[in-house]
């Protein structure tokens, strides 16, 4: 019961901590990439030379995975909302990826990349933040679920708890 509760308390944290990255990227990051067209994107540009966020989400991407792929596994046979939300959460996580790689990954190319063309990096970063605010409603989900998660989990022990007495 106690690692069960821990995984939970991780998959919040951990999930917590992406959707907080996400939301400064919003909030900080891609306000300043459009500030002053082109020279702020080659400051960003410039900035990101030598380390990239990719350098982060390579180890929190894979960590996120298997904390999700870990809470569906050790809550399969648990109660079905338990693991319905736990199934909620893995596939939001999923559906995370596949608007990274669909979209975000080309997207970035562009404002990233060698172009520039002030309009098609211009039009390029509406499409990121406008999708990246998508992305963080996604990513919201994830810690809820998990928050859900570990409440019907705990209230589902204590009954539990309750009728031994």
């Amino acid at each position: 019961m106690k690692m069960k509760i821990f995984v939970l308390h991780m998959a919040i944290v951990a999930s917590g901590g992406l959707l907080f990255v996400n939301f400064y990227n919003s909030i900080v990051d891609a306000p300043n990439w459009g500030y002053d067209l082109p020279r702020s994107l080659e400051v960003a540009r410039n900035y990101f030379a030598y380390k990239t966020p990719a350098e982060l989400f390579k180890y929190s991407g894979p960590l996120i995975h298997v904390i999700g792929i870990n809470c569906v596994i050790r809550f399969w046979t648990a109660d079905r909302k338990v693991l319905w939300y736990n199934v909620m959460a893995l596939a939001a996580i999923l559906f995370t990826d596949l608007l990274t790689f669909i979209f975000f990954l080309p997207l970035n190319e562009v404002l990233f990349g060698i172009t520039q063309d002030t309009a098609l990096i211009r039009h390029t970063l509406l499409q990121w933040e406008l999708l990246n605010w998508f992305r963080t409603i996604v990513l919201a989900v994830i810690p809820i679920m998990y928050s859900l998660s570990l409440n019907r989990y705990l209230q589902v022990v204590s009954k539990v708890d309750d009728q031994k007495r």
